[in-house]
C-alpha cells in the first residue's frame, strides 16, 4: 500500500514539473512573438514601399539571415543611429553589407516623345536601325 502512494506521488511530482516547464515554455514562446511583431512592426514602419518589397525578396530568399538583419535594424533604431523611412536602395545595401546576396530585378526607364521605355527596348531598337 504505502509503495503506491509513494509512486503516486513521486507521479503527481513529476506531473507538476512537466506543467511548470510547459507553462514556462509557452510564456516564453508569446514573449518571443510579441517581440517578433515589435521588431517587425518596428521595421516595416522604417521602410518605405519599394523597401517593404526589398524586405519581402529577402525574406523569401533568406528568412533567418533577415531576421537577423530586421532585428540589427531594430536594434540600431532604438539606439538613434537610423532614423526612418529607409528607402529600397539603402535597405539593399544594409543587407549586402551584411552579406545577404538578395536578388532584386530593377528596370531603368527612359522617359522618350511622351512615355517611358525600358533602357533595354531602347537600345534594341537603336541598334536594329543601324543595322
Amino acid at each position: 500500500m504505502s509503495e503506491d502512494k509513494e509512486l503516486e506521488r513521486i507521479l503527481e511530482e513529476k506531473r507538476k514539473r512537466l506543467m511548470r516547464k510547459l507553462i514556462l515554455e509557452k510564456s516564453s514562446k508569446s514573449n518571443d512573438t510579441s517581440f517578433d511583431e515589435e521588431v517587425n512592426r518596428v521595421v516595416l514602419g522604417l521602410l518605405d514601399d519599394k523597401g517593404r518589397e526589398v524586405l519581402t525578396l529577402a525574406e523569401s530568399e533568406f528568412p533567418q539571415e533577415t531576421r537577423r538583419a530586421k532585428l540589427i535594424l531594430y536594434a540600431l533604431f532604438k539606439k538613434g543611429f537610423v532614423e526612418g523611412p529607409v528607402d529600397a536602395g539603402d535597405f539593399y545595401r544594409f543587407l549586402r553589407y551584411l552579406g545577404i546576396p538578395v536578388r532584386y530585378e530593377s528596370k531603368i526607364l527612359v522617359a522618350s516623345k511622351g512615355e517611358k521605355k525600358p533602357l533595354s527596348q531602347i537600345l534594341s531598337e537603336r541598334i536594329s536601325e543601324l543595322e
